[in-house]
């Protein structure tokens, strides 16, 4: 009665047609790991830029970061808004963090454990601005990615891994 439909997409594990073609193009220009060298910058920026906005010299914690985590923000959890447990330490252990993280981010190395520490602090950062729920999605959804499928081939942790393989 009706005649069967080509199949435009899987036949024996491969692609076939012009959506085949297509996808072959696309994939030769945008290679997986520019994607994941993209994904470390993006997530690693504003984390980066927040880390250098809090410091006043090596280890020195400025006066502002203090004051925000004193008196600016708080948790908002059920039953709160809380302010911020020791609030000096947690803002000297986010500045850190916030330096750190992105650092190994960017160089790809201890990526997966990185991008799972910029998720954790974004998932604070939700807690803390409930309305910068769009751009922390966004962060969170780049860490979940680096996490799942580590830095690429563009990063220090390729080069060990594949290093060491020889050796």
């Amino acid at each position: 009665m009706f005649a069967p439909r080509r199949k435009l997409f899987e036949i024996s594990g491969g692609r076939v047609g012009w959506l085949g073609r297509i996808d072959g193009l696309i994939a030769a220009m945008a290679p997986t790991s520019l994607a994941q060298l993209a994904l470390r910058f993006g997530l690693a920026v504003p984390f980066w830029r927040s880390g250098m906005s809090k410091w006043d010299g090596f280890l020195q914690l400025n006066e502002v970061a203090v004051l925000l985590f004193t008196s600016e923000f708080k948790l908002h959890l059920p039953g709160g808004p809380y302010g911020f447990p020791a609030p000096a330490v947690v803002a000297f252990l986010v500045g850190c963090a916030e330096i750190l993280l992105p650092t190994l981010v960017v160089l790809g190395l201890a990526t997966r454990l990185a991008a799972l520490g910029l998720l954790a602090m974004t998932i604070v950062i939700q807690m803390t601005v409930p309305d910068g729920w769009p751009i922390h999605l966004t962060w969170a959804a780049m860490a979940l990615a680096l996490t799942t499928w580590g830095a690429g081939k563009l990063s220090l942790d390729w080069w060990l891994v594949s290093g060491s393989e020889k050796g």
